[in-house]
């Protein structure tokens, strides 16, 4: 008896754990990324990747096969504003998100526009002081949310089509990476 209270009580909590787990939102693991940046945890941030994409993502984030900073020119990150946008606003910025609706479905990809704070070590056009923005294509894979793409927002277009977080700091970036293209 005692056992199978023993397996009935492991069950529960394997089940409420690996619920907890799919639970988790894109805007969760979009916090969750910019933690493991923050804390140069590579493997961690490409366990939040779609499964064919993990390897790339530790591959191209290895400074040791590389040697090039990637995440590891990130002192610190925080999240400062998200916004889902629609599908179909989506598909504008990001060519492939028809793509991804007909492999994962309609209900299981979900697209946002981000801005994160970042504290570079070195600015590259991808990575600025301050403020950056990022549009981040999320699936559902296996009954969790994943990143399945992850680019930067062309701000002039969004801000343009009235899509955008409406800062100054949205419309000047466009320029700031730019500058920082022209100065590498």
């Amino acid at each position: 008896m005692k056992r199978i209270v023993s397996f009935g009580i492991i069950g529960i909590c394997l089940l409420c754990y690996s619920i907890q787990i799919s639970a988790a939102s894109p805007k969760q693991i979009v916090q969750k990324e910019l933690q493991y940046i923050s804390n140069n945890e590579s493997v961690l941030y490409a366990q939040l990747w779609v499964r064919s994409m993990q390897n790339s993502v530790l591959f191209y984030h290895s400074d040791q096969i590389r040697h090039q900073d990637t995440l590891h020119n990130v002192k610190r990150s925080s999240l400062v504003n998200v916004k889902q946008i629609s599908l179909t606003k989506a598909s504008v910025y990001i060519p492939r998100v028809p793509q991804y609706v007909a492999k994962f479905g309609k209900e299981n990809v979900q697209v946002y526009y981000l801005a994160a704070r970042y504290d570079v070590k070195k600015e590259n056009p991808y990575q600025l002081n301050g403020m950056n923005y990022f549009l981040q294509v999320f699936v559902q894979e296996h009954g969790d949310w994943k990143v399945a793409e992850s680019v930067v927002a062309p701000t002039d277009q969004i801000v343009t089509n009235g899509d955008g977080f409406g800062t100054d700091e949205e419309k000047n970036y466009s320029g700031r990476r730019n500058n920082v293209k022209k100065a590498s």
